[in-house]
């Protein structure tokens, strides 16, 4: 039985199984062509209720925990790690609605990747090298290994065959560390220039990382009192109910766990739909929960809500990783644009007044007098677009460790001195 019918066996069997009908069995086709691993699920006599996401979720979730299960069984894994699925749906208005999805059962590295037409097939024993060949580190060691260890065999055999040849030899190391010393004075120089380089680089950083960090404080603060505006989140509010439920589970459940569930993961979704409420605004709890993610009880008692301005607090890439969640989904600028939960001008009270206090902080030279949704709107797109991502991608090169290939040559320089100089030194004085 080649790869692709086992495959084919086990969606059928899952098909089975989903539908809760026998007659599922015979609806599964399979064939190869070229690097292509085509299925498909003939779906036009079953009756249910014609959601493909959900179908080729569950199907998905199956196979792949299936193929982890059953690796060993096939010939080559590698070629069937990737299949294209076809899901054949009955015609509507003489058009046809079949859908095809690409479902991968195995995630392979790079070098394992294959070309139209390309059917060779991966021993053991090849899949094993190539894992060793592409670890930069192992490949480096069997580079320099394999000759050093012919070297070190061809030299104890002349030695032992030529007498002069041990004096040839020794007379060799002297060379050697001429050519060590010259070698390492140029990798010496190169590494000081560059760590000198990066280091001006992080420096040039830091005063636009300063400003960009008051900034975000700032905006910070903004969401520390739009969620604690009590004269806007007032019983009178229909979305009062939304917005005491949100704050009730706010330190039980993350913006993160709450926007994004995780279908694949049964556990982390029971969490998410033990949370989730039918009778309570989706939008709300999602805003509520992201302005904790922004200014939680860590804020409140960090001293950055009431402080001397500006903070000039400087924020590390630790916690941008955290913040930067803001610029994937922006829920001020969704309440504000899209469902409307703002209004369209807050009347004058003390949060409000902090707010336009902090935006004028932010944009000193277009200050504004009242707040309105616009304004909120605004302020939230450019801190998502703009500011934040800034921020993230500078305090991420200022706490990056060196490059990896400064510290290959440190290493390697580190070798040579020890190998070249030292070794040698000691060697030469005590024996």
């Amino acid at each position: 039985m080649t790869d692709i019918e086992i495959v084919r066996e086990a969606i059928e069997i899952h098909a089975v199984h989903y539908f809760d009908t026998i007659e599922m069995s015979g609806t599964v086709k399979a064939q190869r062509k070229d690097n292509i691993n085509y299925i498909s699920i003939d779906l036009n006599s079953v009756e249910w209720d014609g959601d493909i996401d959900k179908l080729h979720q569950s199907l998905a979730k199956y196979l792949r925990g299936w193929a982890q299960k059953n690796a060993s069984n096939f010939n080559d894994y590698i070629a069937i790690s990737l299949l294209t699925i076809e899901y054949l749906l009955p015609e509507k208005d003489s058009t046809i609605q079949n859908q095809s999805k690409p479902l991968k059962l195995f995630y392979l590295p790079s070098y394992f990747s294959r070309k139209k037409g390309d059917n060779k097939s991966y021993s053991w024993m090849m899949r094993k090298f190539l894992s060793v060949w592409h670890n930069i580190i192992l490949r480096n060691i069997i580079i320099m290994g394999i000759p050093t260890i012919l070297l070190i065999a061809i030299s104890v055999c002349r030695i032992q065959t030529d007498s002069e040849f041990q004096q040839r030899l020794s007379k060799s190391y002297d060379y050697i560390n001429v050519a060590s010393g010259i070698i390492a004075s140029f990798v010496l120089g190169f590494l000081i220039n560059k760590v000198i380089t990066i280091r001006q680089d992080k420096l040039k950083y830091t005063k636009t990382i300063r400003v960009l960090s008051n900034k975000l404080t700032y905006f910070r603060k903004i969401c520390f009192n739009l969620a604690r505006d009590h004269n806007f989140w007032t019983k009178s509010n229909p979305l009062y109910k939304s917005y005491e439920y949100a704050n009730s589970i706010k330190n039980d459940i993350t913006f993160e766990e709450y926007f994004y569930p995780n279908y694949d993961d049964d556990i982390e979704y029971a969490k998410y739909r033990s949370f989730y409420r039918d009778d309570v605004s989706h939008s709300v709890v999602s805003l509520v929960l992201q302005l904790h993610m922004m200014a939680d009880d860590a804020f409140l008692h960090s001293g950055l809500t009431y402080t001397e301005f500006p903070p000039n607090y400087i924020y590390s890439h630790k916690e941008m990783e955290d913040i930067a969640l803001f610029s994937d989904a922006n829920k001020i600028w969704y309440c504000c644009s899209e469902v409307k939960v703002f209004p369209e001008n807050f009347p004058n009270s003390y949060y409000p007044n902090e707010i336009i206090e902090d935006i004028n902080r932010i944009y000193p030279k277009n200050k504004i007098k009242a707040l309105s949704r616009e304004n909120l709107k605004e302020v939230s797109l450019d801190f998502q677009y703009r500011i934040i991502p800034r921020l993230y991608n500078l305090t991420k090169a200022v706490d990056a460790d060196l490059p990896l290939t400064i510290r290959y040559f440190m290493t390697t320089f580190s070798l040579l001195l020890g190998f070249g100089l030292i070794i040698p030194t000691l060697m030469y004085i005590f024996y």
